[in-house]
């Protein structure tokens, strides 16, 4: 399971927690009666403890029914949406034959400073190898490529939801 849906469920598996707690029955009330109060014939009553359950009218909540992932993409080409960083504007897209991945193609890559395409040479060729060998947005970044990474996974992301991959 990726790490990214790891997340989601932990999250999930909370606010379904958060819910039963809120829809539980009250706890039984406990009543005391007045220790000193007589009774119609004089005597004292001794205390005695009544319990009373409140209404549950906490509404139930409804569950969903997640998406069908068995679902194939459709084939095409996927473009992910364009994302800016101070290093320039990144975005690639996927070409998707039969639910595989195909092709991962880097439409923008940074500015044309020396140094962004130094390393756009050597990092984009490693995500792309990583994307189609993991089916998945979900790659590690490349060391030494911290705007590029980053910015090419979250449009890889974008591409991978759009082709419902």
């Amino acid at each position: 399971m990726k790490t990214s849906r790891k997340l989601m469920v932990g999250g999930a598996s909370v606010v379904i927690l958060g819910a039963g707690f809120a829809a539980a029955p009250e706890a039984a009330v406990l009543e005391l009666t007045d220790p000193g109060a007589e009774t119609a014939s004089g005597a004292t009553d001794q205390p005695t403890t009544e319990a009373t359950a409140a209404p549950d009218t906490s509404p139930v909540p409804e569950t969903s029914t997640p998406p069908d992932v068995s679902e194939e993409a459709a084939d095409g080409t996927y473009p992910g949406p364009v994302v800016t960083n101070i290093r320039g504007d990144y975005q690639l897209q996927i070409v998707v034959v039969d639910a595989v991945v195909t092709d991962v193609e880097f439409l923008a890559a940074g500015t044309e400073a020396a140094e962004s395409v130094s390393i756009n040479a050597r990092a984009l060729p490693i995500l792309r190898e990583e994307i189609l060998e993991a089916q998945d947005w979900d790659v590690d970044y490349v060391s030494g490529a911290s705007f590029t990474s980053p910015a090419m996974v979250e449009s890889a992301q974008g591409a991978f939801d759009d082709a419902g991959l």
